[in-house]
């Protein structure tokens, strides 16, 4: 397995030529597993692209690559801050529930601790802390995708009522919310939710 730096496929839909197009000067390095993660999850967009949801895992399997195939998401980043990428953006995932079709899905490795500073049966997966190289990458990918026009960011919550920690406060806090300070990303507002989800909580966003 190598590191390279991928442009990725283009997305055309309705019109869209490719999404990574303004995005070439500022690559970051992922390492692309997507021959390898199973195809059998992915089917055909036809929407375009403008948002990127949030994810925590609710485990960790290491820095082990190979361990991750599995997961439903475009990209995850694990605790070392590697990004993988195991879906082509152009494939649709069942990964975010009603933003699916609009979304790429970022999955941080990781059971981390909810608001109330608990962990999701810890005994089973763990008691793990985002790490600061984990950040530092998501940063990166999101400002990657800004600048290649997607401009939404949401937590997976807002669209669905069973994923209450999804991504959990760590990660709002330190990557969805500074990509909404910093990049002028959107976020649908403090109300914002889709079908059956919650809104942000407030105390994410600090």
């Amino acid at each position: 397995m190598s590191a390279l730096v991928i442009g990725l496929a283009p997305v055309a839909v309705f019109g869209v030529a490719a999404l990574w197009a303004h995005a070439r000067s500022s690559r970051i390095q992922i390492v692309d597993l997507t021959a390898q993660a199973p195809a059998s999850k992915r089917s055909k967009r036809t929407r375009e692209v403008d948002a990127v949801v949030l994810h925590q895992m609710s485990f960790s399997r290491g820095n082990d690559l190979q361990r991750y195939l599995k997961v439903t998401a475009h990209f995850i980043i694990v605790p070392d801050g590697t990004i993988a990428q195991l879906h082509p953006i152009s494939a649709r995932l069942s990964a975010s529930d009603g933003f699916n079709g609009r979304s790429v899905a970022i999955e941080f490795a990781g059971n981390l601790r909810s608001i109330k500073g608990g962990w999701y049966r810890p005994d089973d997966y763990g008691r793990d802390v985002l790490t600061a190289a984990q950040i530092m990458t998501g940063r990166k990918l999101l400002r990657q995708l800004r600048s290649a026009g997607v401009h939404h960011v949401f937590a997976h919550r807002q669209s669905s009522s069973k994923r209450g920690n999804d991504p959990g406060p760590e990660i709002w806090s330190s990557v969805g919310q500074w990509a909404v300070e910093t990049l002028g990303f959107y976020d649908g507002g403090e109300s914002y939710a889709i079908a059956d989800g919650r809104p942000i909580p407030k105390s994410w966003r600090t």
